[in-house]
């Protein structure tokens, strides 16, 4: 990483999350040479401040249509007030450091914005038409000098048009899955892992432990994965068994189903 750089965390907070961002946030402290920046998007600071953290007042806008949706967009369009050179935005309440972070310039490497996918990557959208790596928008990392198109055309497609309150990921998805893949670093889930933590929902994955995982994100999940730190910061890979001949067709079929009825794939 360049000694003269500036790398930066942010947020935007509103309501309950604006006196407890010692909940999740503050745990990027532990990122060395890293800024930890909140924008509160109310009247006032809060009289509760972390000492980590950096405070900003943000005076609320109409233009998103509901506090949300502003939350979402506006974290993109406040990093350019910073002067930092790399920025990682996340959600305020819910996204937690378990392991200090490589140097947000080795992240990114020569890639404009860089992200990871969503637990269920395979997503039509408009533009590109279908994508089998939707990101999510619940951390995104950005240079950003030179992301400023990038989040200005996301944040202005926000501003034209209401769908729901999470359009900041469709508006991120159709915008760099369209426009600018060519500037795309998709990182390993590790940097934002959505899985749920020894509890379950159809449709999402479950696992046991979390070693290995820099940056854990399921608001459902992380009280439980607080009293469990800290973890391995690799997860352990058990050897195979070692057949020690090869095995005869009638052998290998019953290996080939039984593996078949392992649960490969996330339902």
């Amino acid at each position: 990483m360049s000694p003269f750089s500036r790398s930066a965390v942010v947020t935007l907070a509103m309501g309950q999350a604006v006196e407890n961002l010692d909940y999740t946030f503050s745990s990027f402290a532990q990122c060395p040479n890293v800024e930890l920046h909140a924008f509160i998007l109310e009247e006032q600071l809060p009289k509760r401040r972390i000492p980590s953290i950096q405070y900003h007042l943000l005076a609320p806008s109409p233009d998103f249509s509901h506090p949300l949706r502003e939350v979402y967009f506006r974290r993109m369009e406040v990093l350019d007030e910073l002067g930092a050179d790399y920025a990682l935005t996340v959600d305020c309440l819910d996204v937690l450091c378990l392991w200090p972070l490589p140097p947000f310039e080795q992240l990114l490497g020569n890639a404009d914005v860089a992200a990871c996918v969503e637990h269920q990557g395979g997503r039509y959208l408009l533009g590109q038409g279908y994508t089998s790596s939707f990101l999510n928008g619940g951390v995104f990392l950005w240079n950003v000098p030179r992301s400023r198109d990038i989040r200005a055309e996301v944040v202005a497609r926000g501003r034209a048009h209401f769908r729901t309150l999470t359009d900041d990921q469709f508006c991120l998805n159709e915008v760099i899955q369209t426009r600018y893949f060519d500037r795309l670093r998709i990182l390993p889930c590790q940097y934002n892992f959505r899985a749920f933590f020894k509890n379950s929902r159809r449709g999402w994955p479950t696992v046991e432990h979390l070693d290995g995982v820099m940056i854990y994100h399921n608001n459902e999940c992380v009280a439980e994965v607080k009293k469990t730190l800290p973890g391995k910061p690799r997860a352990t890979l058990l050897p195979l068994p070692v057949d020690g001949r090869p095995l005869t067709p009638r052998e290998q079929f019953w290996r080939r189903l039984r593996n078949k009825f392992k649960p490969w794939i996330v339902e």
